[in-house]
């Protein structure tokens, strides 16, 4: 019994738009410096190959995810649930990937992109169930064609026989020579009297009314929740067993990703014929920031299982550890500010991640709108002034960029003696009363800010950090 299925999600559930954009730049590399003054554009080949910044593909791997970056980049993940008899596991792939990764064609007033999923699970040299399904997209509008948020999802369900697999899973986009391949080990687990089911995190799900029923659940490949947007963390969960009661007790624990326990409760699941199903929301402001794992067990049963969730900071805002974040911010405002951030403990960062939000942006339109456009900027410094061993948003040009924004104009110095190498280039920035100089004294791209320039840079930078 299998279940194959493409659902294209016209609403942002899952992924920041920074999520997947930014996995196709985790595994690219980055050769030469980048030149050009701050009004220029980034060159074909750094476009084609930005600075390795954001990592998501480490992050998920470490949340046991699946992931991929450039040239594909993908997400997905595997869960399990009770399989129409005793002998059998329903395996559930779902996998996440956007628009802007696919080739789109014109047909007639409408855009299509195909792409191909392909599924190898193997126990040990022998192929148990091979999958291709080609499945395709179909959007309105040409800007929908370049959306960067994940909003095709692939679901396929495999019947299977408890035990542990190889699993091959190929994501190729039909219109070019894009692909990615990800092969891991999974063990599907026995689910009999007394055991729990994957937790999973979904957007769209009607709970099972016996195991011979296929799950109809649209998973959410990431198990990503936005912070300050939703206010839980909604969890499927499945417990098999007679039982006596109409509602099957559940214990949950939440904890860090170094093992931190942020909370422990209780809930419970009904009963819907033979087995126990139903949905466990999770208040997302008891669940931190960033990554967690939620286990959840039956009371009185050993048997526990868990899943990771990943709470981000915001719509469009990277994916990323508590501690990168704060790393990220360090042009965003005070120093004072960014420890006060670093050293709040794990069960309050979520507190102070809001207070921190309201007191940053008060008076935009939206609550992220300086986040927003401070990460772009970052993004941008990041392409454009990449130094051989320091990655461009690290570099002076590059910290002033994403500080201040664009220069009001920029002029370069030559060196009088034309035996010099070292040459100098000006950035003005008349709304803050600053002029900033910068010297490559070696020739190769590697520029510094004057020590004078430093110190103003700094003394504009303490004006403007709120």
């Amino acid at each position: 019994m299998s279940d194959l299925r493409s659902v294209l999600i016209q609403r942002r559930v899952f992924v920041c738009a920074l999520a997947l954009a930014s996995l196709a730049c985790s595994s690219a590399g980055n050769t030469g410096a980048s030149g050009g003054g701050p009004g220029s554009p980034p060159s074909p080949a750094q476009r084609a190959t930005p600075n390795a910044l954001f990592d998501p593909v480490r992050l998920y791997h470490q949340m046991g995810l699946l992931a991929r970056g450039t040239p594909m980049p993908f997400v997905g993940s595997a869960s399990f649930l009770a399989g129409p008899s005793v002998d059998s596991t329903n395996v559930i792939l779902a996998v996440s990937l956007t628009n802007a990764a696919l080739t789109f064609s014109r047909e007639n007033d409408r855009f299509r992109a195909g792409y191909t999923i392909g599924v190898t699970l193997r126990a040990g040299a022998t192929t148990v169930r091979q999958v291709e399904a080609h499945e395709s997209v179909l959007v309105t509008t040409f800007r929908e064609t370049s959306r960067n948020d994940p909003s095709v999802i692939f679901q396929q369900i495999l019947t299977v026989k408890p035990g542990r697999y190889s699993l091959t899973l190929t994501v190729r986009d039909d219109g070019s020579s894009r692909s990615a391949t990800e092969d891991v080990v999974i063990g599907v687990p026995s689910l009999g009297v007394g055991s729990v089911g994957s937790p999973i995190i979904f957007a769209e799900v009607t709970p099972r009314t016996t195991t011979e029923t296929v799950p109809r659940v649209v998973v959410n490949p990431a198990a990503t929740v936005v912070f300050g947007r939703d206010s839980a963390a909604l969890v499927y969960l499945e417990s098999y067993g007679p039982g006596a009661g109409s509602r099957a007790p559940i214990n949950i624990s939440v904890a860090t990703d170094n093992g931190h326990v942020l909370f422990s409760d209780s809930s419970s699941i009904p009963r819907h014929g033979s087995l126990y199903s139903g949905v466990i929301r999770i208040p997302v402001f008891r669940l931190g920031i960033g990554p967690v794992t939620a286990s959840f067990w039956q009371a009185g049963s050993p048997d526990t299982t868990s899943t990771p969730i990943f709470v981000t900071f915001g719509e469009d805002l990277p994916v990323a550890t508590y501690e990168e974040m704060v790393n990220y911010l360090k042009w965003f405002t005070t120093p004072a500010k960014l420890v006060a951030l670093r050293d709040a403990p794990p069960d309050a960062r979520a507190a102070t991640w809001a207070s921190f939000i309201k007191t940053q942006t008060s008076g935009t339109t939206s609550g992220t709108d300086v986040l927003h456009a401070y990460f772009q900027r970052l993004l941008l410094a990041n392409q454009r002034f990449r130094e051989e061993g320091t990655m461009g948003w690290l570099t002076d040009r590059g910290k002033v960029l994403i500080a201040f924004g664009e220069p009001a104009s920029v002029y370069e110095q030559r060196a009088s003696d034309p035996n010099q190498r070292g040459r100098g280039q000006v950035w003005e920035y008349p709304d803050l009363h600053v002029t900033l100089q910068f010297y490559d004294f070696t020739g190769f791209e590697r520029w510094r800010l004057t020590n004078a320039s430093e110190i103003a840079f700094q003394a504009a930078l303490r004006r403007i950090a709120k």
